[in-house]
């Protein structure tokens, strides 16, 4: 009886456990976070290939600013050999062209670890673009930007962040939508597109 109690038991707890880790590259499941604001607060990031052959990641919050402070940005971070930053105003009032920065080092230095950590105005000839969306932003880049031989990942944040000439600081980070879980595993870039590209459940969609 006491043995067939114990399996119940792991029946019944194993599946909460598996919820708390994130074992598909496509999609992070961020922790709510009831002391900050709805719009500082992010939900999940969700990936997704487009039939224009461009890669989407849409970052979700629990709320929308449409004014406020204007030094206070939704970020993209992609670790793709660099750092690379693309940024949104969380200010919906404000222009949503897409701001792009690069750091100068290895991708092993996220932003996360090193907030005093400068980036530089990336400029490239491909297009990268983002724009506003309910509760969220999307952030969207070029298939043919990416080196399939490298490794790919990425995370989002809510931060200040302060523009000087063409470098960037970051000032303050108010949410992270790994906060609180071990480093990301890193995937190969074709690994995580075969990935974006198979079969999804209806919940994972955007």
């Amino acid at each position: 009886m006491k043995n067939l109690t114990l399996l119940l038991f792991f029946i019944i707890v194993n599946p909460v456990l598996a919820m708390k880790v994130d074992p598909d590259p496509r999609t992070i499941i961020s922790f709510m976070d009831k002391s900050l604001p709805p719009e500082l607060d992010i939900l999940r990031v969700t990936t997704d290939v487009s039939s224009n052959n461009r890669l989407i990641f849409q970052v979700k919050t629990k709320g929308e600013r449409m004014c406020g402070d204007n030094s206070d940005y939704l970020l993209l971070e992609i670790l793709h050999e660099k750092t690379y930053l693309l940024l949104i105003p969380l200010d919906k009032e404000k222009e949503s062209a897409v701001l792009i920065y690069k750091s100068l080092l290895q991708s092993e230095n996220p932003i996360w670890s090193n907030i005093s950590q400068q980036f530089k105005k990336y400029t490239h000839p491909l297009s990268f673009s983002a724009k506003h969306i309910l509760r969220g932003a999307e952030f969207s880049i070029p298939l043919e930007w990416i080196n399939f031989g490298t490794h790919f990942s990425f995370d989002a944040y809510t931060v200040q962040a302060s523009m000087q000439g063409d470098m960037l600081q970051i000032i303050k980070i108010y949410d992270q939508a790994r906060k609180g879980r071990q480093e990301a595993r890193q995937f190969s870039a074709i690994t995580l597109l075969n990935k974006i590209c198979s079969p999804k459940s209806n919940n994972q969609r955007l």
